[in-house]
C-alpha cells in the first residue's frame, strides 16, 4: 500500500515540475505553465514567485514571460565545471564490475581521441591503450565519436594519413565511411583487433548537454581469433549503450537529442 504524500513533499514535487518545464521551453507565461503542468494557476503563481525571490526564475519584462534566473544558471555552470572523469567514474565502475571487463572512457582531442579513464577490475584482457594515450579517430572506439561529427570534420580526418595499429585497422576512407554510417544507424561500434590483437572493443557515443558527441565509452574483451560469442557480444552492446546514455544524462543531455536506436 502506497503511503499518502505529505503536503511538504507535494510542494517540492510541484516546484521541481515548474523548473523541469524550462527544459522544454526557454520561457513560460503563467497561464501556459499552469495548463502545461495541469495545476491551478494560483498554485503555480505562488511557486513561481518563490523561485523568483530566490533567483531561480525571473521576469525580464513586466507582465511578460518567465525565464530561468541567475541562480539556475549558476547551478548549470557548476555541473559543467565538473570534469568528465569525475562525472563518468561511477558509471564506469558499475559497468566494469557487472561485466568483469576492461572499461575505458575516451574524449575527442583534435583529430584523435584521448583515453581519460580506464578500469581493469580483475580482467585478464590485454589492452594496449593507457590513460593519456591518443589514437586516430578512424580506429576502434574513435569511430563512435567520428560518426557523429559534421561532414567537414570527417573529411578532414579521412584526408590525413590513417595509421594502421594492427593489420586489422581500417585505413580506406570509403570503407570507414561505410562503418560510420552503420554506427549512426545502430548507435554503437564493434571493432575487432584494430588496436590490440585478439581484443574486441564495443563502444558507444556519449553526448554533452548540447547533444554533441565529444566522448565515447568502450568495453574491451579478450577475443582469441578476434571472435566473441554472439550472446556475450549482445550483452556487452547493451551494457555499453546503457552506460553511455547514463553518462550523457549526467552531463546534462536531454531526451530531445536521442541517441540513434540500435538494431
Amino acid at each position: 500500500m502506497t503511503e499518502p504524500k505529505n503536503n511538504s513533499l507535494v510542494g517540492v514535487e510541484r516546484t521541481l515540475s515548474v523548473l523541469e518545464a524550462f527544459l522544454q521551453r526557454s520561457s513560460w507565461g503563467l497561464s501556459d505553465l499552469a495548463r502545461h503542468l495541469e495545476l491551478n494557476k494560483a498554485v503555480v503563481y505562488r511557486i513561481v514567485r518563490s523561485l523568483e525571490q530566490r533567483g531561480f526564475v525571473e521576469q525580464p519584462e513586466e507582465r511578460g514571460a518567465y525565464v530561468l534566473g541567475p541562480a539556475a544558471v549558476a547551478l548549470g555552470r557548476s555541473v559543467k565545471n565538473r570534469s568528465l572523469a569525475t562525472v563518468a567514474r561511477r558509471h564506469l565502475v558499475r559497468t566494469a564490475e557487472s561485466t568483469g571487463e576492461v572499461t575505458l572512457l575516451y574524449s575527442l582531442r583534435g583529430h584523435r581521441y584521448l583515453c581519460v579513464d580506464r578500469l581493469d577490475m580483475n580482467s585478464a584482457t590485454e589492452v594496449t591503450v593507457e590513460v593519456g594515450d591518443t589514437v586516430g579517430l578512424h580506429a576502434g572506439a574513435g569511430r563512435s565519436i567520428l560518426a557523429f561529427q559534421d561532414d567537414r570534420f570527417v573529411d578532414e580526418v579521412l584526408a590525413a594519413p590513417l595509421s594502421r595499429y594492427t593489420n586489422r585497422t581500417p585505413n580506406d576512407p570509403k570503407q570507414i565511411r561505410e562503418l560510420l554510417a552503420g554506427i549512426r544507424r545502430t548507435g554503437h561500434c564493434v571493432s575487432a583487433g584494430e588496436i590490440t590483437p585478439e581484443t574486441v572493443g564495443v563502444s558507444a557515443p556519449v553526448r554533452d548537454d548540447k547533444g554533441r558527441v565529444r566522448y565515447a565509452v568502450c568495453i574491451s574483451v579478450d577475443a582469441p581469433g578476434d571472435q566473441v560469442d554472439p550472446l556475450r557480444l549482445d550483452y556487452l552492446v547493451g551494457a555499453v549503450v546503457d552506460t553511455a546514455a547514463s553518462i550523457s544524462q549526467s552531463l546534462g543531455y536531454q531526451e530531445e537529442h536521442p541517441l540513434e536506436e540500435r538494431l
